[in-house]
């Protein structure tokens, strides 16, 4: 059974990566139409932080190309959904003798003045400066003990997220029976080892077919049946986020560590009147589905307290938890990858996108368009 008119790709996964693999598809002159196994930005993408980051913290590690890839996508968002997103300032309180110290950001923005000069970008954000001890908000229930001043930048959030991939669907055309949610795509279908459909279940159906001759997969890290002979090594590192019910007082979003000034950073900011605080990695390996334990809540919740001593956020009641599982380097899930994955391997006809940021997601779909559709591609993003 075909469902539609034939469309010419049919993307698996309608988050952000097949959300903007959609626009890039159809900014090629193309036809997508879209599956979702659950509802839109129910999986990994709606669970994130919602953080559309101009990069600065790769500056600490000089890791320039990613620098300019988020402050390439930043621009992206803030030119195309520019409704849709808002600028949230962020503070990183900052301590004697510690690695985030005056000195390092005053070094990070200096660079970033200089890279973006040379590269000709221009500054669409209010720019990053050095608060004083004093000037650090009260309201912020941070370790005051050696405190020597705090980071100020500013980057973008998306309020909405449902609202702003429903927006970019729009733009790509897939509205209507182009999108189709709440259904599993169960295999591809191959003849002559070149792609002929997709082969869909919805609930209380039977099984339907889609005839194309082009898939993308961008299920992300969630464990699909398509046709693998390259994958990453692992996909196995749950993330997770928690809505808490209490009140963060400014209108910012605060970065701090269970070590004051060193090691991983939380962030917390207001959300639907409580604290959304995130993001917490935990290795699951062999995964198949973001099952946050009771533990992993324990042990979220032991880490805020200790960077936020006595604050009581940590034992504000859940109002929600926002899981997703993300890709890792070694398939131990202890360390998350950096690197995009892009893959043709097996029929032709099938690719399979693994992107690894929310923030970059649409320089990626555009690649990858160019790639697939070299003929097609002037003018894609």
């Amino acid at each position: 059974m075909t469902l539609v008119d034939r469309p010419d790709v049919v993307i698996i996964g309608c988050g952000m990566q097949g959300a903007t693999m959609a626009l890039a598809a159809a900014r090629s002159g193309l036809k997508p139409l879209v599956v979702e196994r659950d509802r839109i930005a129910s999986g990994a993408t709606g669970s994130s932080y919602g953080f559309i980051h101009g990069g600065l913290r790769y500056l600490q590690t000089m890791d320039l190309r990613r620098w300019r890839r988020s402050r390439r996508a930043q621009a992206w968002f803030l030119k195309s959904y520019a409704d849709l997103v808002r600028p949230l300032p962020c503070i990183m309180p900052l301590y004697r003798r510690r690695i985030r110290s005056p000195m390092a950001f005053r070094l990070a923005v200096a660079t970033e003045s200089l890279l973006s000069g040379a590269a000709g970008y221009v500054h669409q954000l209010s720019g990053a400066e050095l608060l004083s001890s004093g000037d650090v908000p009260a309201g912020y229930p941070i370790p005051r003990h050696d405190l020597v001043g705090a980071a100020l930048w500013h980057d973008l959030v998306v309020p909405d997220m449902k609202a702003l991939l429903l927006a970019i669907l729009s733009d790509a055309g897939v509205t209507g029976s182009a999108l189709i949610e709440q259904a599993e795509a169960r295999d591809v279908i191959v003849a002559n080892n070149r792609v002929h459909g997709v082969r869909i279940l919805r609930a209380d159906r039977p099984p339907e077919e889609i005839a194309t001759s082009q898939v993308i997969d961008c299920t992300g890290s969630w464990p699909s049946p398509w046709p693998r002979d390259q994958r990453p090594a692992s996909t196995a590192t749950l993330a997770f986020n928690l809505l808490l019910d209490a009140q963060f007082p400014p209108e910012a979003a605060l970065a701090v560590s269970e070590v004051p000034g060193r090691g991983r950073s939380y962030f917390l900011r207001p959300c639907e009147g409580g604290t959304l605080a995130g993001t917490f990695y935990r290795a699951a390996p062999g995964a198949r589905h973001p099952e946050v334990e009771p533990g992993d809540i324990a042990a979220f919740r032991s880490a805020l307290e200790r960077a936020l001593p006595g604050s009581g956020v940590a034992s504000a009641p859940v109002r929600r938890v926002m899981a997703g599982l993300l890709p890792d380097r070694d398939g131990t899930g202890r360390t998350l990858s950096a690197k995009d994955f892009v893959s043709t391997s097996g029929p032709a006809g099938f690719c399979r996108i693994l992107g690894t940021k929310l923030t970059t997601a649409p320089l990626l779909s555009f690649e990858t368009a160019a790639k697939l559709w070299p003929e097609r591609a002037n003018g894609i993003a």
